[in-house]
């Protein structure tokens, strides 16, 4: 799969998060349904205890940045709509 593909796809036609914070408030709502996480993510530690499927993207922030079409660093992105994307296949 290709994970910047399903990654704009998810962001133009689903629900998506970005950051620590946004991630964390929508886990414990128990509404995110996939974390994918950039290899600098400064809160790797709390995120791997988070009951939610967890998708190492191989990449630092900024090239999960660019992968999502943003034009700045991205850590983390929650999937809390996939949309019309199969991103959730990489959680599995």
């Amino acid at each position: 799969m290709d994970i910047a593909k399903a990654l704009k796809v998810a962001i133009e036609s689903g629900k998506v998060r970005f950051g620590v914070k946004e991630t964390e408030k929508y886990v414990n709502k128990k509404e995110v349904k996939l974390i994918v996480v950039s290899t600098t993510c400064p809160e790797m530690e709390s995120v791997m205890n988070y009951k939610v499927p967890l998708y190492k993207f191989e990449g630092n922030g900024h090239e999960l940045g660019i992968a999502c079409g943003k034009p700045f660093n991205v850590s983390i992105v929650s999937i809390i709509d996939p949309g019309n994307s199969g991103i959730l296949a990489l959680g599995e």
